[in-house]
């Protein structure tokens, strides 16, 4: 077995965990392939761990592979690494190891081995090309990622949306949380605590950690998320109080899916566009608002820096729109061109981090 993340204190039984124990595709067979996409900080790791133990525990596996899928080199060396410990294969090649590895998945007459591999945090489904496990029957792939690209789906690829928390399912969170630091609070409390976070599963248990260490009483700490002159990262914990070995903030985790949309073409409009969107009310904004000429003016005078857009470049409707779906696909917002009238949300702590996230670009430099 692979190691996992341990799984995280006062774990939340959630439906997208018993979607993906059922695993059926479109037509009802099992998927081979299952894509766990959602914002980050919703929980993909610790769900797709969680999974994976689950199938261990009950000896349904006989192989489980997890590999850090951020890079195309970290899925190789994972692959490589993998290669070294079942077939004895030399990792100081780690291309060639991989490929083992890719080969020893396939069937043999020998007898069929249960698998799974598990790619964590897939950051471009490009990474993948001809890195894919193979399809067989008793091999499962397990995807976590933040973006929605059309490239990891069809083919057998089944994608598993993941969203926040329910009310219940916060409630339930903060309360046992809390209850494990003896520490109780009114319901209510509770609830407009979970309201303020937008059911973040994140967000909560970095809260939780932070009022924890803090001292602090649930109203206290509500009163200070809403104080305007604070930024999000005086109600979070510095990166030393992080909880459940969480190695990134809320803050920095949106700060990566930002950067890689607004490198996503057209280059430099992604940013610009979800500050815009910022402004506006985030439980929907139509279409015809952000491909306005006014908002067309507004990214085109605050386009991120790059060497491929130095000069002044007219910024078209399609450009805007594109942009909008660079940020749909690293699952920043939800923009759905069927609505007529509200087309794009954003999430509310998301908006709360924007301020802080762009005094983070700024201070270090064009990019």
């Amino acid at each position: 077995m692979a190691w996992t993340p341990r799984e995280a204190d006062c774990f939340q039984d959630r439906a997208t965990a018993r979607e993906l124990g059922h695993g059926a595709d479109g037509n009802g067979s099992e998927a081979r392939y299952q894509v766990l996409v959602g914002l980050g900080g919703v929980g993909k790791t610790q769900l797709a761990a969680h999974h994976a133990r689950t199938l261990w525990q009950t000896a349904q596996l006989d192989l489980l592979v997890r590999v850090t899928a951020a890079t195309r080199d970290a899925v190789v060396t994972g692959y490589a690494q993998a290669a070294a410990e079942i077939l004895g294969a030399d990792p100081a090649g780690p291309e060639s190891a991989a490929r083992s590895f890719l080969a020893w998945l396939e069937p043999k007459p020998a007898g069929e081995r249960r698998w799974p591999v598990v790619l964590d945090d897939l950051a471009d489904p490009a990474d993948l090309r001809n890195l894919w496990p193979p399809a067989i029957d008793h091999g499962r792939t397990l995807v976590t990622t933040r973006r929605r690209d059309a490239a990891l789906t069809g083919h057998g690829r089944r994608l598993v949306p993941m969203g926040l928390f329910t009310e219940e399912e916060a409630a339930a969170y903060l309360t046992t949380s809390l209850a494990a630091h003896d520490r109780h609070e009114p319901a209510d409390q509770l609830l407009g605590l979970a309201d303020d976070l937008g059911h973040l599963p994140l967000a909560l248990s970095q809260a939780v950690a932070y009022l924890t260490d803090v001292d602090l009483d649930c109203a206290t700490y509500r009163r200070r998320l809403c104080d305007r002159a604070r930024s999000l990262s005086d109600a979070l914990p510095d990166p030393s109080g992080l909880p459940d070995d969480q190695a990134t903030s809320v803050a920095a985790a949106w700060s990566l899916s930002i950067e890689c949309a607004d490198h996503l073409p057209p280059a430099g409009l992604a940013r610009p566009m979800l500050q815009l969107a910022s402004m506006l009310d985030p439980n929907g904004i139509p279409i015809a608002v952000l491909t306005s000429p006014p908002a067309l003016d507004h990214l085109a005078r605050h386009r991120s820096a790059g060497p491929e857009h130095t000069g002044a470049v007219e910024i078209t409707a399609p450009d805007a729109t594109q942009a909008l779906r660079a940020l749909h696909r690293l699952s920043l917002i939800d923009h759905t061109p069927d609505s007529p009238h509200h087309t794009v949300r954003v999430h509310q702590l998301l908006l709360a981090a924007l301020p802080l996230l762009a005094r983070r670009t700024q201070s270090s430099g064009p990019h």
